[in-house]
């Protein structure tokens, strides 16, 4: 049996921090933080309502809802009547928060060609593939902790 050790998991943990805290300081040049960022980076990928983008980021609805609230009071994204679901409305930028985004994306670039400067093409290619199977890996032990009660609850 596998066990996970010390070491096994703090790195991504590290990762993702490090990542956090880069993207903070980033968004923060356009008066913005990184969970608006992500929701707008989310929401200009097609007309999707704010459980759609919910499920893309893996946070709670509630979460993206208050999210999304303040980037439509600040202009940059507005609701749009689903067709599909009268009581989830689609979430869509505005040309100014299409603007912002493309802001931040630009500005991203160059720092996303130095740190891949850094690793073959093979290294980055295994790294996502790497990270793809563990976001599977995890997401199938989600669903499996969820099924099972926990002694004690």
């Amino acid at each position: 049996m596998l066990v996970l050790r010390y070491g096994s998991v703090e790195e991504l943990f590290e990762a993702a921090g490090v990542g956090r805290h880069w993207g903070e300081a980033l968004a923060s040049r356009e008066g913005l933080t990184q969970a608006r960022w992500q929701t707008m980076w989310i929401a200009a990928t097609g007309h999707l309502t704010v459980p759609q983008i919910a499920r893309r980021l893996g946070v709670s609805r509630q979460n993206v809802q208050r999210v999304v609230n303040d980037i439509v009071a600040e202009g940059l994204a507005t609701y749009e009547p689903n067709p599909d679901h009268k009581a989830s409305p689609l979430v869509v930028l505005t040309n100014s928060g299409a603007r912002a985004l493309d802001r931040i994306n630009t500005a991203v670039e160059g720092d996303h060609e130095q740190l891949l400067l850094q690793f073959s093409e093979r290294d980055v290619d295994r790294l996502r593939a790497l990270l793809g199977r563990f976001t599977v890996a995890m997401r199938d032990l989600d669903r499996t902790s969820q099924a099972e009660p926990v002694a004690g609850r």
